[in-house]
């Protein structure tokens, strides 16, 4: 228990540097950025968050920082409202051709086994939800929010890419 609290003690203040020094937010890979905040829950909140992805590929600048700052609130929501006790994060990114930017694609999920909610009885401007609602959108991204009472929720971003952009 002690290791896990200092785990995630360490993991709270990389976290808390990297918003003093938002450059190192873009310097860090996004699955290591994610793996952070993963460390950082389940040391702050108990909450047990796992942390996985697959695929490699530079993301343009803002949907990397989209992307980490979706995690970041969907992850809040977790702990404020969820009574979860596990998480999970899953980043899927598939290079586009000949590895730029051109075609790549990116997939973030954030699930857990909370209690869960109607999504129909949340107020569109609800401030957690609406943040990750703008963030997604100004990416171009598509946003798939799912729950139901007594089944938790998974949040799905999935930004298609830049076609026809080159690097």
């Amino acid at each position: 228990e002690l290791r896990q609290l200092s785990r995630g003690a360490l993991a709270e203040m990389r976290t808390l540097l990297l918003e003093l020094r938002p450059a190192a937010l873009m310097e860090a890979d996004l699955a290591d950025l994610l793996r952070q905040l993963a460390e950082a829950i389940t040391g702050r909140a108990g909450v047990e968050v796992v942390a996985q992805s697959s695929g490699k590929c530079k993301l343009p600048d803002d949907v990397h920082v989209a992307l980490y700052r979706i995690a970041q609130e969907a992850l809040n929501n977790i702990v404020k409202h969820a009574h979860a006790s596990r998480a999970q994060i899953t980043l899927q990114r598939t290079p586009g051709d000949r590895g730029l930017r051109n075609g790549a694609e990116a997939e973030l999920t954030i699930s857990d086994d909370g209690r869960g909610f109607d999504p129909d009885d949340i107020a569109p401007d609800h401030l957690g939800l609406g943040i990750i609602r703008e963030r997604a959108g100004a990416i171009g991204a598509a946003l798939s929010i799912e729950s139901r009472p007594g089944t938790g929720t998974r949040v799905k971003v999935t930004w298609p890419g830049d076609s026809g952009e080159q690097p």
